[in-house]
């Protein structure tokens, strides 16, 4: 698979990462984390007028039709610039899900919008467990006259608070794989709120469903067939969390590498010493790693692939890497990394919220054991590269 970029990548990248650098001081994206929304409105306008929010829509919904693999490049330069938006919520999680399993008449209601810049919405996937199996779903769906009704809390949910509807995977039967998908008005009667603490200073919310009751139309996809959806919304979500990951840490190096440089100790620059030189070393290759998979995922997915096994390596690898990579730019920076009125206490934390969103490095190398395991011969690929060493 050929993940080099084009002209056109490149310009898309260069034109990405200008714009997140300089879309939002460090002092007013903490500033947004104590805000109820948890981004800068005016910013996520100038984001849809470029065409960002419908980049991977059709042209019938106001988008430019582009690659997965374009997404992911204008993602990993947000997380340079730690720009705070409903990129994932609005985009990534619900636009990516209308397009794979919604109605028409859904559709029509909500991506031109989505678009445009004029609506939002977020997904309410996990519950208080953290789990990410279909039987950690707890909440509920039952019939209610002609239409539905929903009990039961939802958590983590992104942007909840911003959102004009909150698409919620609830329970419709007793297999554990009796989910389905239903579209709630965040206004709707029974529905309350509460703002989560959050590592990265994300706005997270726990949504409360309290014999809420929507009609038929609110049904995304079939009844109790919404895992499969679900399934590939956390495969998306972890790919262009891994390229979030590789920006974060794109910044973080840039970062240490331009005060080792600067920092004098013993009459030199500390980059001068062969210690240092071997972190920054380690750093930028752990980076470049991380950076590969990333696009080979977003290019897997893109090109109709499954994506499954490289989406597992590019999330564990980025989640594992990316983290340390932080932790080893606090150690060459000394005491000033932890001063709130440095970027790099920012770029860390973000990493840590990260590494967590849609399965950590340890949920990924369980699922690509599980691959492995399972079929050989499929996980190795169509084009292996042979190597003199026998691992089975």
């Amino acid at each position: 698979m050929d993940i080099t970029l084009n002209e056109d990548h490149v310009m898309l990248r260069d034109t990405a990462l200008s714009f997140a650098q300089g879309a939002l001081t460090k002092a007013r994206i903490r500033e947004l984390e104590t805000t109820e929304h948890g981004f800068d409105t005016g910013v996520w306008q100038e984001m849809t007028q470029m065409g960002w929010a419908a980049a991977c829509f059709p042209e019938k919904y106001g988008g430019a039709e582009a690659s997965l693999f374009e997404l992911a490049l204008i993602v990993e330069a947000l997380g340079n610039g730690a720009v705070p938006s409903p990129i994932f919520s609005t985009v990534i999680e619900s636009g990516f899900l209308l397009l794979d399993a919604a109605s028409a008449p859904q559709k029509d209601e909500w991506l031109q919008r989505i678009a445009e810049g004029e609506a939002l919405l977020t997904v309410a996937l996990m519950e208080a467990n953290g789990g990410l199996r279909p039987q950690d779903v707890k909440a509920a769906i039952v019939r209610a006259g002609n239409g539905f009704r929903i009990d039961g809390t939802k958590a983590f949910v992104r942007d909840a608070g911003a959102a004009d509807g909150i698409i919620s995977l609830v329970r419709s039967g007793e297999r554990p794989e009796d989910l389905t998908l239903a579209l709630v008005p965040k206004d709707a009667k029974g529905v309350s709120m509460r703002r989560m603490p959050a590592a990265g200073g994300e706005a997270l919310w726990e949504v409360a469903f309290n014999g809420v009751e929507v009609n038929a139309d609110a049904i995304v996809s079939e009844m109790g067939g919404a895992w499969p959806w679900a399934t590939r919304l956390l495969l998306r979500g972890a790919a262009f969390k891994s390229a979030e990951l590789v920006g974060i840490g794109g910044a973080a190096l840039d970062l240490t590498v331009e005060y080792a440089k600067q920092r004098v100790q013993f009459g030199k620059p500390i980059g001068s010493f062969q210690g240092v030189q071997h972190h920054c070393a380690e750093m930028y290759r752990d980076l470049e790693v991380s950076r590969l998979l990333s696009w080979q995922a977003s290019s897997s997915m893109g090109a109709g692939l499954a994506g499954e096994r490289e989406v597992a390596m590019a999330k564990a690898k980025a989640s594992q890497c990316i983290p340390a990579l932080t932790r080893t730019a606090h150690q060459i920076h000394g005491a000033i990394a932890y001063y709130r009125d440095y970027p790099l206490e920012l770029y860390y934390h973000r990493a840590l919220a990260a590494q967590a969103a849609y399965g950590d490095a340890a949920y990924h190398r369980r699922t690509l054991a599980r691959l492995l395991t399972s079929d050989k011969n499929s996980f190795r690929g169509a084009d292996p590269h042979e190597l003199p060493v026998h691992y089975f």
